[in-house]
């Protein structure tokens, strides 16, 4: 029988991710929590676990980058079996999808299993709004790149769980500090032509779930055509940063999207309102002192990831940080600081 491991991300929520562990222990195999917290929260978790004597559990310490996402292949290495079961602390698991995990994983004959999340639960209400992820698979046979909120690239095919019974409900929403880093971020994540048609497909998976994951089907096939054809009338060049317009046009189809996956028609029109404020801030960034900078590093995220640029899928890589900013600030502020040494570094 196929063993699966959980994945669990906490920083400064310990109750929560104790409770997420709790609720998953008799249903898997192996636990492993990377935690992020500030000291003093990390040393009550480990005393927490200690008392419960949670025996499945191996918790690591790893330092806060503001989101968890760039330390997601370390955290791959830590555990046992190759089947990877990725929960967030303010997720929880479906009954029906706990009690079959170990027979799903067993018939699945992929790669990965895509799953659906509901989003914005309250009380045990749940919105109209659902989206599918990829949080079941086989850690040989996936690679993430760093970047926020990111589905993970797949070499084999992806099983999408269709029964009702099966899913995962998100239960909080990100508010003030957490959001806020997330927007500080995206100025690294700036598009150029060639990374405007991979993302405009990237949602266009994520709406589909195809089973081929490298194949974009017909949808897909179209709209990387009329892209490739607005580009080259525009004499646009793959390199450079897509225009003021084209920032505006994708965060529209974006609210769009969200809009009708929450059945709300009205994001039609509020879209709008939406895009305008984000395309201001892509346009701010533009013209920072170190817009140029940050654009060129955007690339080489795009490029090889997040996770390799800085070198996080090796241990050795991560245990050096935990070393020298343990006492220190941490933090999106500290990913940055991170992000900008290694460009100057291979630009000097």
């Amino acid at each position: 029988m196929e063993r699966v491991s959980l994945l669990v991300f906490s920083r400064d929520n310990i109750e929560k991710a104790i409770s997420l562990v709790e609720d998953m222990y008799e249903y898997v195999d192996d636990i492993v929590l990377v935690d992020s917290s500030r000291q003093k929260a990390h040393k009550s978790l480990l005393k927490q676990i200690s008392s419960r004597k949670i025996g499945k559990l191996q918790v690591f310490y790893a330092i806060a980058l503001g989101y968890p996402d760039p330390l997601r292949m370390y955290a791959l290495q830590k555990c046992k079996y190759r089947w990877v079961l990725m929960i967030d602390t303010d997720e929880r698991v479906s009954a029906d999808l706990k009690k079959d995990l170990h027979s799903l994983v067993e018939s699945s004959g992929a790669s990965a299993i895509s799953i659906k999340r509901y989003e914005e639960v309250n009380r045990g209400m749940r919105s109209a709004y659902v989206n599918w992820q990829t949080r079941l698979f086989r850690k040989d046979k996936v690679e993430y790149r760093g970047i926020i909120h990111e589905e993970p690239i797949v070499n084999g095919s992806v099983k999408k769980l269709e029964n009702d019974d099966y899913y995962i409900d998100h239960v909080a929403q990100l508010r003030g500090n957490t959001a806020a880093q997330y927007s500080v971020m995206e100025k690294f994540l700036r598009m150029s032509y060639k990374t405007y048609n991979e993302r405009m497909l990237d949602y266009f998976y994520k709406t589909t779930v195809p089973e081929n994951p490298k194949k974009a089907g017909s949808g897909g096939g179209t709209l990387y055509f009329f892209l490739l054809l607005y580009e080259k009338l525009g004499f646009k060049h793959l390199e450079d940063e897509i225009s003021n317009l084209d920032y505006f046009i994708f965060y529209y189809l974006m609210a769009v999207a969200t809009s009708l996956k929450s059945h709300k028609i009205g994001g039609v029109v509020f879209g709008v309102a939406d895009a305008s404020v984000r395309s201001r801030q892509m346009r701010s960034w533009q013209s920072e002192r170190d817009g140029a900078e940050n654009f060129e590093i955007s690339k080489k995220l795009y490029e090889v990831g997040l996770i390799k640029y800085l070198g996080l899928d090796k241990e050795q890589a991560v245990l050096e940080l935990n070393r020298k900013y343990r006492n220190k600030k941490q933090g999106i502020g500290l990913l940055i600081a991170l992000l900008k040494e290694r460009y100057e570094s291979n630009t000097a």
